[in-house]
């Protein structure tokens, strides 16, 4: 039997097989951002009230803390058939808000978007562990830039499809567009030629295989230096969510509708970032990709700094900017957990890390909106430039100490070496 770096040293990157993978998440990721908004606005439409429509972005969000049980599930199974029998599953999910007809059934569409919720994060520790048998390590980090790049160019057109979609032909023609984007994952997924390691049998106790990931961050100094720097910009970027209608009030003058105006700008950044990202990659070489995590912070430091500056077209500009990072630092910091994790690993570092940057966000959303009605929004953009731009130079220093090499934990031994024993 193969071992683990013997099969990394054998695979072929199979351009047909990741095509199909990068469709078939992409098209998920399309109707689940569509679902989500249609469905807050639909649990709006029915109760009235702006709180409970706030509570359906949060039963979307809220199952990725369970981010290491659905990890751990993740490494007991092989991830491509579980990754199809999870949007099959998914599809029949999403076809219970066909039976909301009023608002005593909001509590349904609470339970469709926590499901998918779970569904997604389980479905990304997955696809992020299967990728890395999929192709070969020294691909990772361009692959997840091309496929950042075509998620993006999607989540740019799937609100207005969604939204529109929903006034045509009303919310359940939303959940049915969902649902048949998930069965279109999952007949791609089916698809794809993948020759994946048997799971490894747990070894030890429940709680210990629990926070293997998190243990695995914290004591491999390259992936905590990377998750402590998303983490603090996130912290600061989060509070773009509640600044972003201040900026276009109080700073433009513009009615909270151009709040759209400026999201299609970052979308468009967004997707040039991915592009750029993956020629920086090529540059950089393997093994420095927390580097392109530290280029991204540092433009979307750039970003919100001009965003203080008057002027609608400088806010233009601004999110433009921003968009451009985000690709980076997503990429830099998915590559580098991919790249430098065992593959029994895989999917609770995924989990793990996601977990790890999405946590600060929701604290900075929180902390935003009890400040801003205080506070001036500049002053809030100046503390998100100070926070992200210190959690860039925080990286960059610390990426100085990494070992200048291009081998894998996938593919070779020169990971460990960098490993603290505890």
């Amino acid at each position: 039997m193969l071992s683990v770096s013997d099969a990394a040293s054998t695979r072929k990157p199979g351009k047909r097989d990741v095509r199909l993978w990068i469709t078939g998440t992409s098209v998920s990721l399309f109707g689940d951002a569509a679902l989500w908004i249609a469905l807050g606005v639909w649990v709006h439409d029915l109760t009235g009230s702006n709180g409970a429509a706030g509570l359906a972005f949060a039963a979307y969000v809220i199952p990725r803390l369970g981010a290491p049980f659905l990890g751990l599930v993740v490494d007991r199974f092989r991830r491509r058939p579980l990754i199809a029998l999870l949007n099959f599953v998914l599809a029949g999910w999403v076809s219970l808000a066909f039976l909301v007809h009023d608002k005593q059934q909001v509590w349904l569409l609470y339970l469709v978007l926590f499901g998918v919720g779970l569904g997604v994060g389980m479905h990304n520790a997955a696809g992020s562990a299967l990728l890395t048998s999929l192709v070969h390590p020294d691909e990772l980090g361009r692959t997840n830039a091309l496929l950042r790049t075509v998620q993006e160019g999607g989540m740019l057109v799937s609100p207005a499809v969604g939204s529109a979609l929903y006034v045509w032909a009303g919310p359940r023609a939303v959940a049915g567009l969902e649902a048949v984007t998930f069965l279109v994952c999952s007949l791609c997924v089916l698809a794809v030629r993948v020759d994946e390691p048997r799971p490894e049998p747990p070894s030890g106790t429940i709680g210990r295989e629990l926070v293997a990931g998190v243990q695995h961050l914290v004591r491999t100094p390259r992936l905590r230096s990377v998750s402590v720097a998303m983490g603090g910009g996130l912290l600061g970027f989060g509070f773009i969510e509640t600044v972003i209608y201040a900026v276009a009030d109080q700073g433009l003058h513009k009615a909270a509708a151009f709040v759209g105006v400026l999201t299609v700008g970052k979308g468009i950044g967004s997707v040039l970032g991915g592009i750029l990202g993956m020629r920086v990659l090529k540059k950089l070489g393997n093994g420095r990709e927390a580097m392109l995590t530290v280029y991204g912070l540092a433009l979307m430091a750039l970003g919100c700094a001009i965003l203080m500056l008057p002027g609608v077209v400088l806010a233009m500009v601004g999110v433009f900017v921003i968009g451009l990072g985000i690709p980076g630092a997503v990429v830099g910091l998915y590559t580098s957990m991919q790249r430098y994790s065992p593959a029994n690993l895989q999917g609770r570092v995924a989990s793990a890390a996601s977990m790890l940057a999405t946590t600060p966000q929701v604290l900075a959303v929180a902390t935003s909106a009890a400040l801003i009605a205080s506070v001036d929004y500049r002053v809030l953009l100046a503390v998100m430039v100070a926070l992200i731009a210190s959690s860039a130079s925080y990286l960059a220093l610390r990426a100085r100490s990494f070992p200048d090499t291009g081998e894998s934990a996938l593919g070779g031994p020169a990971p460990a070496l960098e490993t603290e024993t505890s």
